[in-house]
């Protein structure tokens, strides 16, 4: 919950491998994506292939994720004129996967918040500003959900969200009687487990980010506010709100989705086991390059830039904060711009977030017949997918399922058994591989669907 366990996919690069260059238009669903990676990196990337519209249509677990994802496209979204480039990749980087953040990036936050209720609780003015993310098919008991949760997120650290004690609760409930040696039991689940699979996250860093919930640090920025956003369960009670705590994930860590890989090399060295970089700071280039490409349409040119690629963190040693809250009061508020020029323009494609509900709806619904290029499916999701929702997709679309090699807390069997799952929706779907899958290495299964070929040979 709140960060996907894969890394982040140009959809439109998927189907090309396999589809037709010659589609103009191209309609993608995404069925338990989690944080939006796979839609922001889509848009962003759309610019190195052919011009086509792309409708990407967006199904979610729970209304907390929805409106996450909606927070992380808005933020990627803005036009860098009114905070640079690295500002702005930080910014997201905090809210993505931060229990704390700093200050400065808190008083975003709730101003943000405040936007976002005045755009879901009327959507022309949402179309004015963000005509690119559409609510349209959403219910309206989930909207007014989601407007509940926005007003949680503008009280910031004045409502009894202590992100602090939340964490240490539930790692306390996880851990039992194995509290007290918890810094072994990160040690282990590193160096047996995680470190096989993703060597390029250091230790320090998910030591860190599994005593403290803090996964992405600098070295001169300090986090000292919660991050609301995380909250799940939100509800309003007189004039306070209560919620559930923090549901997220504690183990696995948000490092998945861009920390792993990285279109320069460079940032991929390690000397006798050692990173020179860290998860972290290929996240930052992943997303940094994401944001810039989004807004300029070009190529992003680390030279041109002037980006520092010679420091080391890779060996860094962290030192243990003393994680707590701060109890200044309520600051002065953060007012955002609210016209056309505070977003970027996207004219290539709409992101249209649906109800849970829609799994069970929209396959029998006659527009929606054969619509899809290709199916993305979560983790999380693939139990709720019935055989009619591949009445949807075409004859040859990609459909692309999501595996949990890097479920840290799974066993060996676990993972495997999984990947048997994966197989049988595959068959119910009438898929054909396109490509070996091992579900201990594969971070994805790939299938083409096939049944038009099928009823072919039937009939001959």
């Amino acid at each position: 919950m709140f960060w996907g366990i894969s890394p982040a996919l140009d959809l439109q690069k998927e189907y090309l491998r396999h589809g037709d260059e010659g589609a103009y238009e191209l309609n993608f669903l995404v069925i338990g994506g989690t944080d939006a990676r796979h839609l922001i990196k889509t848009l962003a990337q759309a610019y190195r292939h052919s011009r086509r519209y792309m409708n990407i249509f967006v199904v979610d677990g729970c209304t907390e994720l929805v409106a996450r994802q909606i927070l992380l496209l808005s933020l990627a979204l803005e036009k860098t004129n009114r905070c640079g480039l690295l500002d702005k990749t930080r910014r997201l980087m905090e809210v993505y996967g931060n229990l704390l953040l700093r200050p400065s990036t808190s008083r975003y936050l709730i101003a943000k918040a405040r936007q976002l209720v005045g755009m879901v609780t009327n959507l022309e003015y949402m179309s004015c500003l963000l005509p690119s993310i559409s609510l349209e098919q959403m219910k309206f008991r989930e909207r007014d959900y989601m407007e509940n949760l926005f007003n949680f997120w503008t009280t910031g650290n004045t409502n009894q969200f202590n992100a602090c004690e939340l964490w240490e609760h539930r790692i306390r409930h996880s851990l039992g009687v194995r509290y007290d040696n918890r810094a072994g039991v990160y040690d282990w689940d590193y160096h047996m487990r995680m470190k096989e699979v993703a060597s390029q996250i250091c230790f320090q860093e998910y030591k860190h980010f599994r005593e403290h919930g803090v996964a992405f640090t600098w070295l001169e920025t300090e986090v000292c506010r919660p991050n609301v956003s995380f909250a799940a369960g939100v509800y309003k009670c007189g004039d306070r709100y209560l919620h559930r705590g923090y549901l997220g994930d504690m183990v696995t860590s948000p490092y998945i989705a861009y920390g792993l890989n990285c279109e320069d090399k460079d940032m991929l060295k390690s000397t006798h086991g050692v990173n020179f970089k860290r998860a972290t700071d290929i996240s930052e280039r992943n997303i940094m390059r994401m944001l810039y490409e989004l807004e300029n349409r070009e190529k992003f040119d680390v030279n041109t830039l002037n980006l520092d690629s010679q420091q080391n963190l890779g060996a860094v040693v962290m030192s243990d904060l003393d994680v707590k809250i701060s109890e200044s009061g309520p600051e002065a508020p953060l007012h955002l711009r609210e016209d056309r020029d505070t977003y970027i323009y996207v004219d290539f494609g709409k992101v249209h977030f649906l109800s849970l509900s829609a799994l069970d709806h929209y396959p029998h619904k006659p527009q929606f017949q054969g619509l899809f290029h290709g199916v993305f499916v979560g983790h999380n999701m693939l139990p709720r997918i019935k055989p009619s929702v591949w009445s949807m997709a075409r004859d040859d679309a990609f459909v692309i399922m999501e595996s949990r090699k890097y479920m840290v807390e799974l066993k060996r069997d676990e993972v495997k058994a999984y990947g048997e799952q994966i197989q049988q929706a595959a068959a119910a779907a009438q898929c054909e591989k396109t490509k070996s899958f091992n579900p201990e290495k594969d971070d994805f299964a790939k299938f083409v669907i096939k049944r038009r070929s099928e009823s072919t040979d039937l009939s001959t």
